[in-house]
């Protein structure tokens, strides 16, 4: 019973200080609230009726027979509410403590910090609006860094290179000083950006719209009144893409910030400083934190340095005249491009070769050609879609596969007139000596080119059988020098016998001439038509020849042009691809300076100067 009763006596307690309102905490000599514990959570508002269910209401606010004897608790003096001491109870009624004996509810939940950014924020004034400057001529110096986490992608078509970062600003705000000591040695505060005045340094050269950091991070007060804030962004900004060498180039990117909102009278940027050993140096460089840094599959980073440019040909009240730039001088890693583009060009652009091997007959050889011309057309537009629309400069891939599809043209040409002298035939063409003795007499041997059939017969092989045409040849001469009567008679004295007539022969009767004239016209136009025939076949073999030097001539031309654009082929890919190979970029990040912007070398201040 001891338990319910103190604790409604309590709540009876917290419910009258409610009703009386709140009192100013006490003072100390300082002049400050007195100092709570930090395990100590502010206390629960208030209670009233409306708050509390009808039975307990009734309870705390008038005698309760089902208490049994119920007396007042003796409430020991405590410097904390809660702690109460037990006493044995009493018949008496709880009575109502007093008002003034209740402590003010904020002396109980006012923490350090709340205390600190009251006296910063209300005490002091502190306005977001004005800069942190004694006087308006005055300028705040800013200090930024860059942390880059990933390198997410640079596309080409649209020239924007999409990074990960972390952008680090610092400034000095004297309004945001305190004395650690009397707010519990809280060294660092922490406050949400809305809170404070910023210099809002912007990037310049965005290609996303958005000019200010989406995610706000808290900003970190420090009790000298540096102001440190580390906010994260993605950021898209534009990167003008040289593709002169692609795929073999390099490319400078960079992250130009500056502040749009104030000028380089009120605002001086910086970039951040460090120490070591007693010595401080600026970091000029893009920070990278291996443990957090994710490699990029494309790009491989060169130089990251960082500078501070100011352009004395604008005005101070110009924002113009002063920004931070950090450069990301970046290599493509080639190998991705190599396998899916380049080997295949290569190898379909060199088939281009095969076309001389296939013979004219086949009629396959124009159509080989351009099939080769069509595939070259299809890498080309697939390389078109990677890269900008620009006219500045060919890529030199693009390089390659227009001096393939031009030289396959000149084939495709070239399969044409091959085409044309193989069919040709003299009944068209005249084949003169001159083409003749050039084409298959002096290039062949050059081309090393033989006649099949100028080879002699292989051991083994079979006689070919001769021409008929020559016994046909014979046969008329023959008939030529024979007189009548010795063709007419010449077997039958071979049947008997006789080789040759041993005495002259016997000259025929008169009237017999008659009758050798009338034979004679019977066996003319057997004897014509022999003529004909071999003229025929001295004709058609005239004729069969000189087409057959045509086809010579044609594949004389055919092996000519295999020698001559297999050279070009293989001349013209290496100049061209070697161009790629010595396109690497500078030893240093900035021409005519030799200082290399790394962390490995740093230049530390002396004075004004670094060294």
């Amino acid at each position: 019973m001891e338990g319910p009763v103190l604790t409604l006596g309590l709540l009876a307690a917290l419910v009258v200080c409610g009703k009386s309102g709140h009192h100013p905490a006490p003072k100390g000599p300082s002049g400050l609230a007195p100092r709570v514990p930090a395990a100590w959570s502010p206390p629960t508002p208030p209670l009233h009726q409306a708050q509390l269910p009808p039975q307990l209401w009734r309870g705390l606010t008038a005698r309760t027979p089902s208490w049994g004897v119920v007396g007042s608790p003796q409430l020991s003096p405590a410097p904390w509410p809660g702690r109460i001491s037990r006493q044995p109870p009493s018949r008496s009624p709880l009575p109502a403590p007093h008002p003034s004996s209740c402590p003010s509810p904020g002396s109980w939940g006012l923490n350090e910090e709340e205390r600190l950014i009251r006296h910063l924020f209300e005490e002091k004034g502190y306005s977001k609006e004005l800069r942190p400057v004694a006087h308006k001529d005055e300028s705040v110096e800013v200090s930024l860094a860059l942390t880059l986490s990933n390198l997410i992608s640079l596309k080409e078509v649209e020239e924007t290179l999409t990074t990960n970062v972390w952008i680090e600003h610092g400034w000095t705000d004297p309004r945001l000083q305190w004395d650690a000591e009397e707010f519990g040695n809280i060294s660092v505060l922490r406050l949400p950006p809305d809170m404070l005045w910023l210099p809002e340094i912007v990037l310049e050269n965005n290609n996303d719209g958005s000019f200010q950091i989406s995610y706000a991070c808290n900003v970190l007060v420090y009790p000298s009144g540096y102001v440190y804030w580390l906010p994260p962004a993605i950021f898209r900004s534009s990167c003008p893409i040289s593709v002169t060498y692609f795929p073999f180039d390099w490319q400078n990117c960079s992250l130009k910030f500056s502040s749009l909102k104030y000028t380089a009278k009120e605002i001086t940027l910086s970039l951040k400083q460090e120490e070591k050993e007693g010595r401080s140096y600026p970091v000029e460089w893009i920070i990278i934190d291996p443990a957090g840094f994710t490699e990029n599959g494309e790009w491989e980073i060169v130089h990251r340095p960082a500078r501070i440019n100011v352009d004395p040909s604008v005005p101070l009240d110009s924002p113009g005249h002063q920004d931070v730039t950090f450069y990301l001088i970046i290599r493509r890693k080639p190998l991705f491009y190599i396998i899916n583009i380049l080997v295949p060009c290569v190898l379909i652009s060199f088939m281009i070769n095969l076309v001389f091997y296939l013979p004219a007959d086949s009629g396959e050889k124009t159509s080989m050609a351009i099939s080769v011309l069509l595939a070259q057309s299809v890498f080309l537009l697939l390389i078109s879609k990677r890269l900008p629309a620009t006219s500045m400069a060919i890529p030199l891939i693009g390089k390659f596969l227009l001096f393939g599809m031009v030289l396959v043209t000149m084939v495709v040409v070239i399969c044409v007139i091959v085409l044309n002298i193989h069919f040709r035939t003299p009944s068209t063409h005249v084949l003169s000596e001159g083409v003749k003795k050039l084409f298959l007499e002096t290039l062949p041997k050059l081309l090393h080119m033989s006649r099949p059939a100028e080879d002699g017969p292989s051991p083994g092989a079979l006689v070919r059988r001769s021409s008929s045409l020559g016994y046909i040849s014979k046969a008329e001469e023959y008939f030529l020098l024979k007189s009548r009567s010795d063709l007419m008679f010449e077997k039958q004295s071979e049947r008997h016998g006789l080789a040759r007539r041993l005495t002259s022969a016997r000259q025929p009767p008169a009237g017999s001439e008659q009758a050798q004239q009338e034979l004679f016209s019977q066996l003319k136009p057997a004897v014509d038509g022999a003529n004909f025939i071999v003229n025929h076949m001295r004709d058609q073999n005239n004729y069969n020849e000189e087409k057959d030097c045509w086809n010579r001539v044609a594949r004389t031309v055919d092996r000519l042009c295999l020698f001559v654009v297999t050279p070009i082929m293989v001349v013209g890919t290496a100049w061209i691809f070697l161009q790629g190979a010595y396109n690497q970029p500078p030893p240093q990040p900035f021409p005519g300076d030799p200082f290399s912007y790394h962390e490995k070398d740093k230049r530390f201040a002396l004075g004004k100067q670094l060294v």
